[in-house]
């Protein structure tokens, strides 16, 4: 195995800590090599990966390792909830705080993409920063917009602003990002609770409701002030139903399908 500490300290400390594991290690070193021959062959063209800088401390090298997917999510996380299997006390608590300030320090580069790609403004993206999650990772700039939809921190009318306002006008990245974030918010609704659902339930609902009132007409004598009253509720149907398709088209709008059809004041059945 290669000497990490000839290449970079901090991912020989990271190592000793039982974060990463050697082949974990051995990855990093490689990538780093590879970094550096690309570095010496393209002097004056940037390096399109991210790159760990030599005094790198911690908190920065594990951030980048997760980055990088040097260091795989799943399995990184698990590592971490079986820590107080192995460590206690000082020891315990040096190791769970440092996982959870790389995770933030992902997370928090997530959401600033965001901003950067001028998808969310500066009081939303501080408050996805007040709530960054450190015990699972955003691991892209979709996964963090998805994550604000979730936690409310960006409301379905707010998601489709911004999503009218990429494609008109926003960078290729942006469009990608809200589109990509547009599917997998509909994959991880409720069959109920998709859109096409909660429109064909919309549809159904305004044709069993005119079903029902023309039945009931036909069985019952109506008075001039029920006909003028089922009027009203005919006109109220037709509201809701209309509601029930617009908020249907916004992300995880969930509109009322439920129906009372009253008939005070109407004359009962001749025997």
């Amino acid at each position: 195995m290669s000497s990490p500490s000839q290449l970079h300290p901090a991912l020989a400390q990271v190592r000793q800590l039982g974060l990463i594991t050697d082949d974990e290690l051995d990855d990093a070193i490689a990538e780093l090599d590879i970094i550096e021959l690309q570095r010496s062959h393209n002097e004056e063209e940037d390096i399109d990966v991210p790159e760990l800088a030599a005094d790198a401390g911690l908190v920065d090298t594990l951030a980048w390792l997760l980055l990088t997917d040097l260091l795989p999510q799943h399995g990184f996380l698990q590592r971490v909830r079986d820590l107080p299997r192995q460590h206690d006390g000082a020891a315990l608590l040096e190791r769970q705080q440092l996982a959870a300030d790389a995770l933030r320090q992902v997370n928090r580069q997530a959401i600033d993409t965001l901003y950067d790609e001028d998808l969310i403004d500066q009081w939303q993206r501080d408050a996805a920063h007040a709530s960054l999650p450190a015990d699972r990772l955003l691991a892209s700039p979709v996964a963090a917009l998805c994550d604000m939809l979730r936690q409310g921190t960006l409301s379905a009318p707010q998601f489709e602003a911004l999503r009218l306002r990429a494609r008109q006008r926003g960078s290729e990245l942006a469009v990608i990002i809200v589109d990509a974030a547009a599917r997998q918010t509909r994959r991880e609704l409720p069959a109920h609770a998709r859109p096409g659902t909660w429109v064909k339930a919309a549809l159904i609902l305004l044709v069993l409701a005119f079903a029902a009132s023309a039945m009931i007409s036909k069985q019952v004598p109506t008075p001039a002030a029920a006909t003028a009253e089922q009027g009203a509720e005919r006109h109220d149907l037709q509201q809701r139903a209309a509601q029930a398709v617009e908020s249907a088209r916004l992300p995880g709008a969930g509109p009322d399908l439920s129906v009372t059809v009253e008939q005070d004041g109407a004359a009962p059945p001749a025997r």
